[in-house]
């Protein structure tokens, strides 16, 4: 490492009292300047005392110690009991050198042989007293004398561990003693003459004995602290530096991107723990990246299509708006990154936002079953992918919804083109697996982002979502196979939807609907035979007719309340107008959508049994769409007439349904719409078609929309049995219906019985 590295590096180069370091101590400085920035940069900020490096050198060096403290004591032990023995045999050999002089002394009552015994004995190292007793206790001579403490280390040691802090071990060995018997050639057994008492100096062998504990403690301290620094060392080079480098692998690991980074391997740690949990965590990272690859996949395309879902559509849209905000505030961008001049005239690419909704998913799935509208999704998915260019964006929202998003429609026209385009492939029918030749048709919603969105506001995804799904309703409006452009009468439309939606579920939860009644007459004498049920809705002190709100509560669910309230009610009022009239029938219109909810049949069957009316005195009314969208409606109108229900298709002439639909379902009535009505007599075709047909299935035929006089003379005149219409009677409540038509039937039945009885 150079100078100059060294302070590229960011450190300066290391200098002690003015004098430059060696290289390698820059180096080493570099060194751990960087592994402390990698550290701070990965988080892996760990307290120098709690690091594993220190707790484990703390721990084998606490170990060595106490390890050593254990040796040391138990070396401390044998060398005590090895110096008192020591010290003992010293006492005896002092006294076997001395024991027969001092036998002859004591025999012979020697004093001067005692006394030169007794500093005999005195004169060997080590003695410090002796006395010379003959029995019974008579001291026949004895001597003592003051010995100096024996030699130590320095202060700290005589202090410390000095040779006084021992002389207990040896205290019970100081004091020995022999028994005395006659001279040589008396046997052990004779009689005692006398003892002979020997007192050792105890402070030489504590001195010894201390030195040896110091050199045993000193000794074993540095040993211990060189093992206890052996193995932290062997445990940082093994263990804790590899479970460094691991830990801060695993702090640069990407969270985004767990695949990219791997731990290092450690070859000397290939057979180990260590090693087995670096292949263990790789193989981890790589099932982790896959898992999240997969995740990724699931969170952001669509499973059956593999097409980008609304997640990726709506990041993709807002990263193409931007682009387009950057070009339109920085043309020289716009310039570098377009320089063909594809830009459209506000500076940006044109985005165009394409809503797709199929036209008849719906009949598919309920006629051949999921499995084949899953296929069929598949295959518009291919249909539509072939009719885009490379760079636009196509995916799916859920259902039978696609987007379609396009960053070069320069013009409104480019975008109608590429609207006809998807139009066009879809209009051809898709063979799907399964052997299924199936036409698929959709309409389709236009957003442009060039055209901003209303009131002002910034094009954002969710705002071209919103206007796109508002022109696809508008293209649905408008029949099936058209697209629409989105326009701010259409925004304002849809607000107007969202008002009405609100306002209609305050009025279900407060009770502001009221139910009317339009009477149904035989044609020939305007008897009266039946009513239809009509829903108004008082709003703002005004009543409200179904075609303002019948649309929105159908779209928005709302009718399955309301239509479940309209059953009951007109149940309810109809008890009473049965038992007067045997042939009164009350008509119920009845929503597609309301026939196929779970539990319809059922609800029909609790309603009559509450309120007593016989079955055949309901009709529920039926438009032809509920004929041919849905084969489990065939299903629901079989059920109801199996339970003595009457059927009525209404506006029957109006739909497409074929003429042998009217052999499938369970009808008993045919209403002729009042388009039919209203140029009769001039233009009679139709309605005199449907009298005929009506006669030859045996079904009853009712003309609705009855205005003038002309028209019930002609319908009386062709044979039609039941007419209704403003000409006949008007909607009315129930209450005006009785006095209208039931009170007088009910006076003239009084009169009748009354004229009989007189």
């Amino acid at each position: 490492m150079t100078k100059t590295n060294a302070i590229r590096s960011g450190v300066p180069a290391p200098r002690l009292f003015g004098v430059r370091l060696p290289r390698w101590v820059c180096a080493w400085r570099v060194r751990r300047a960087r592994r402390q920035e990698a550290m701070r940069r990965h988080q892996m900020t760990v307290a120098f005392w709690r690091s594993l490096a220190v707790r484990q050198a703390a721990l084998a060096l606490l170990s060595a110690l106490v390890i050593g403290a254990i040796l040391s004591l138990i070396q401390g032990i044998g060398q005590a009991e090895r110096e008192r023995a020591k010290f003992a045999n010293a006492g005896r050999m002092v006294l076997d050198l001395v024991e027969n002089t001092a036998s002859a002394a004591v025999w012979n009552l020697d004093p001067d042989l005692a006394s030169g015994l007794v500093r005999s004995v005195l004169a060997i190292d080590g003695v410090r007293a002796v006395r010379l007793i003959e029995m019974p206790d008579r001291v026949l001579a004895d001597g003592a004398r003051d010995l100096p403490p024996a030699e130590e280390g320095g202060a700290f040691w005589r202090g410390w561990l000095s040779g006084a802090r021992f002389t207990s071990v040896f205290q019970d060995l100081a004091r020995t003693q022999r028994l005395l018997y006659r001279p040589a050639g008396s046997p052990r057994n004779s009689p005692i003459i006398g003892r002979l008492e020997l007192e050792m100096d105890t402070s030489r062998a504590a001195a010894d004995y201390a030195a040896f504990i110091r050199t045993t403690v000193l000794g074993g301290l540095v040993r211990d602290l060189a093992l206890g620094v052996v193995l932290a060392l062997l445990l940082h080079t093994f263990l804790t530096r590899p479970l460094r480098a691991v830990g801060l692998a695993v702090a640069r690991i990407d969270p985004s991107r767990p695949g990219a980074a791997r731990l290092p391997d450690f070859p000397r740690q290939a057979d180990n723990e260590l090693g087995y949990l670096v292949r263990r965590f790789n193989e981890v990272l790589r099932l982790l990246d896959r898992s999240r690859s997969d995740m990724e996949q699931l969170a952001t395309h669509d499973v059956l299509t593999g097409l980008p879902n609304r997640l990726l559509l709506q990041r993709r849209l807002e990263e193409a708006l931007r682009r387009r905000e950057r070009r339109l505030y920085n043309p020289e961008l716009a310039r570098q990154e377009d320089p063909h001049g594809r830009m459209d005239r506000a500076g940006g690419r044109g985005i165009a936002l394409f809503f797709l909704d199929l036209d008849r998913f719906k009949h598919v799935n309920d006629s051949l079953g999921h499995d084949v509208g899953d296929r069929l999704l598949k295959a518009v998915a291919g249909r539509l992918r072939d009719c885009i260019g490379e760079d636009d964006m196509l995916g799916r929202l859920g259902g039978d919804e696609f987007l379609v998003v396009t960053e070069n429609a320069l013009e409104p026209v480019d975008a109608a083109v590429l609207a006809e385009r998807l139009l066009k492939a879809l209009e051809s029918p898709l063979m799907v697996e399964g052997g299924h030749l199936l036409h698929a048709g959709a309409s389709i919603g236009v957003a442009l982002a060039s055209e901003g969105a209303p009131n002002g506001d910034a094009d954002t995804a969710s705002t071209l979502l919103r206007q796109a799904d508002t022109a696809l309703y508008a293209a649905k409006a408008a029949g099936r196979g058209q697209y629409r452009f989105f326009s701010r009468e259409m925004s304002e439309r849809a607000e107007n939807r969202l008002s009405t939606e609100a306002n209609l579920r305050q009025a279900l939860s407060i009770g502001s609907f009221e139910l009317y009644f339009q009477p149904k007459v035989r044609a020939a004498d305007q008897a009266l035979v039946g009513a239809e049920a009509l829903v108004r809705w008082k709003h703002d002190g005004q009543l409200v007719q179904p075609g303002a709100f019948m649309t929105v509560a159908e779209d928005s669910g709302l009718i399955m309340e309301l239509g479940s309230w309209v059953l009951e009610q007109a149940v309810r009022e109809a008890t009473h107008w049965t038992k007067l009239l045997p042939d009164f029938h009350i008509a119920v219109n009845v929503s597609a959508r309301q026939i196929i909810a779970p539990g319809f049949v059922e609800r029909v069957r609790d309603c009559l049994a509450r309120s007593g009316v016989p079955a055949d005195r309901i009709e529920i009314e039926v438009t032809e769409s509920v004929m041919v969208d849905s084969a489990r409606s065939l299903e629901v109108l079989w059920r109801l007439k199996r339970l003595g229900v009457r059927i009525a298709v209404d506006d029957f002439g109006t739909g497409f349904s074929s003429l042998s639909y009217l052999r499938q379902m369970p009808i008993d009535t045919l209403k002729i719409d009042r388009a039919f009505v209203q140029d009769l007599p001039r233009d009679s075709a139709i309605a005199a078609m449907i009298l005929t047909l009506g006669a030859r299935l045996g079904l009853e035929v009712v003309a609705e929309g009855v205005e003038r006089e002309e028209q019930l003379a002609w319908l009386v005149a062709e044979g039609c049995p039941v007419v209704q219409g403003f000409f006949i009677a008007e909607p009315m409540p129930a209450r005006q219906l009785e006095a209208r038509f039931l009170h007088p039937l009910v006076m003239a039945q009084e009169e009748s019985r009354e004229g009989r009885s007189a």
